[in-house]
């Protein structure tokens, strides 16, 4: 039997593209495989969310799975597709499902068992659990079906049963699992890992078919894969890039072809292509065709354009600079010669007519000198407001440029640095920024980030000689800090023990601080522009908490 595997960036609600890439791609592979998979939801896209209750929604993927259904029997071929399917029974109204179309007719469908509700994932909320095995005899082959949480239950997750306890017990030639299954840092080696043990658990080959492409936040990396019985890896797709590859099974014996030897990225080769393929993504499926950004000279903002040119060209990247009283000398000099190294357009904007303007009249509206932080922030929002202003003028989409150091420790201002539609860096830490800066010059030596702009001080600029340490730690002490408390239940033993360990002479005064200062910003994160997940728990669906509440001591 040949087998093929197709990974595909679908847009959610794009019915009429998602079936093309899919029409595509079984016409290609019609004459080569006996048959072709496809991944979790690929007709709607992963997650559609609230999109599944519009009434049209369902109805409008059936008209395109009927046409899937056509082309197969034109063709005669078979394929494994993941969709939507109605519910008969009590419950949710729908199903997260797969089913195996041969030659024009549905011969099985299955239904996801287990559905994930924590971090990101919300499955509950739509969809009803599936009750039955899904083994199926194909051909000459006997196949178990997962629909991705299902191949989990294994792992540290609490679920009442194992999907894969019935498929153990079936002597099963060949598992296939199709997924939606985001990418962050550890996710493949995750990946391999488990279901490799789910392999050699069930005594059976198992092909991984993940999707990729990026939907708001979540950035899929594809990186399909498939292990042999004794749970070797044999080979993968490429990583966030479309791509297919075939699988021919002789006598029980699998002989792949156009597939890769799957080489770990570094945390920084993950960040840079995570954020590359989340900006080009949010850009196409959001139907914008430039960014605005403001550059001040700090790594923040030259780390966020350098990723916004290599992602969609430097012709559609707009930069402003927009200095005030409290601007280094060098801060206009560096953004110049970040703009030039990258052949950005530069606008430079003063704001300090608009800001001596706004303390004058904030004293005479209410009799008194605005406060430091007040001063601070006016600076901010009047930045803010300028980018807005361009991006009205310009259709340009605005670029924050806060880290995750930053947003978790509130040091950001509301309606100013904050502002923005879209964040490439708001789920790395500081200390990340300065690594992924490090990966980005050793790849593009010709276009470096300048050293100048590597070696600053950090600084807001919003006050005379600020420095972030005036508020903050070092990043090198609350980077860690901060790793431990937003995400430490995620991180395996080694990584917690690694960061516990850089913390370990520290006050304990001082990481209650800072733990009060991640909680108090809850609200000013609520309001913030979506950001690029890369890290295990990110800021958004990732990690939902109260704004009005009081929070337990850590």
């Amino acid at each position: 039997m040949q087998i093929a595997i197709v990974q595909l960036n679908y847009k959610i609600g794009d019915f009429d593209n998602n079936y093309a890439k899919i029409e595509t791609q079984i016409k290609k592979l019609s004459q080569k495989a006996d048959l072709i998979i496809f991944s979790e939801l690929c007709l709607s896209g992963y997650y559609p969310m609230d999109l599944i209750d519009q009434p049209s929604f369902v109805e409008t993927q059936n008209t395109y799975l009927k046409k899937i259904e056509q082309l197969t029997d034109d063709l005669k071929t078979s394929v494994v597709i993941g969709f939507i399917d109605k519910n008969q029974e009590k419950g949710k109204p729908f199903h997260n499902s797969l089913c195996l179309i041969s030659h024009g007719k549905r011969l099985f469908t299955y239904h996801k068992r287990l559905l994930p509700v924590y971090n990101i994932f919300d499955e509950a909320r739509h969809f009803a659990p599936g009750k039955l095995p899904g083994i199926y005899q194909f051909q000459n082959i006997k196949i178990g079906f997962l629909i991705c949480e299902d191949g989990w239950a294994g792992a540290d997750y609490l679920y009442e049963g194992d999907p894969v306890d019935d498929l153990s017990n079936s002597n099963l030639d060949l598992i296939v699992s199709i997924n939606g299954s985001p990418s962050n840092i550890g996710k493949q080696t995750e990946r391999i890992h488990h279901f490799s043990n789910i392999a050699k658990r069930c005594h059976a080959s198992l092909i991984f078919c993940n999707q990729v492409g990026a939907n708001d936040d979540i950035v899929f990396d594809g990186t399909s894969f498939v292990v042999d019985k004794e749970g070797l890896l044999q080979g993968c797709l490429a990583q966030f890039k479309e791509d297919t590859a075939l699988i021919s099974i002789q006598q029980k014996k699998m002989v792949l072809t156009g597939f890769n030897s799957y080489i770990k990225p570094s945390d920084a080769e993950l960040f840079y292509q995570q954020t590359l393929l989340g900006l080009q993504d949010y850009i196409q499926k959001c139907g914008f065709k430039k960014v605005v950004l403001g550059v001040s000279g700090g790594i923040d903002s030259a780390i966020t354009l350098a990723l916004a040119v290599k992602a969609i060209g430097h012709e559609n990247v707009l930069a402003l600079a927009m200095p005030s009283r409290y601007s280094s000398a060098s801060s206009l000099q560096d953004a110049k010669a970040l703009c030039d190294i990258f052949n950005v357009a530069l606008t430079p904007v003063s704001i300090e007519e608009e800001f001596t303007l706004c303390l004058a009249q904030f004293e005479k509206a209410f009799h008194e000198k605005p406060l430091p932080l007040t001063e601070q922030n006016i600076q901010a929002r009047l930045r803010g407001r300028i980018l807005m202003e361009y991006s009205n003028q310009t259709g340009a989409l605005v670029l924050s440029t806060g880290n995750k150091s930053e947003l978790s420790v509130g040091y950001t201002t509301l309606y100013g640095d904050m502002t923005g539609g879209f964040n490439l860096i708001g789920d790395l830490y500081k200390t990340q920024v300065y690594e992924l800066v490090r990966y980005f010059n050793q790849i593009h030596p010709n276009t470096p980030i300048p050293a100048a702009i590597i070696h600053k001080i950090p600084s807001a600029e919003l006050a005379p000689n600020q420095k972030d340490s005036d508020t903050l730690p070092e990043y090198e002490i609350l980077d860690p800090i901060l790793k431990i408390y937003i995400e430490g239940d995620l991180l395996t033993h080694e990584e917690y023990q690694q960061y516990k360990k850089l913390i370990a002479n520290l006050s304990p005064q001082l990481i209650q601080r800072i733990h009060k200062m991640v909680d108090s910003a809850e609200f000013k994160r609520r309001q913030s522009a979506p950001i690029v997940r890369v890290q295990r728990r990110a800021f958004g669906y990732g990690r939902q908490l109260p704004i009005a509440a009081t929070y337990p001591k850590n």
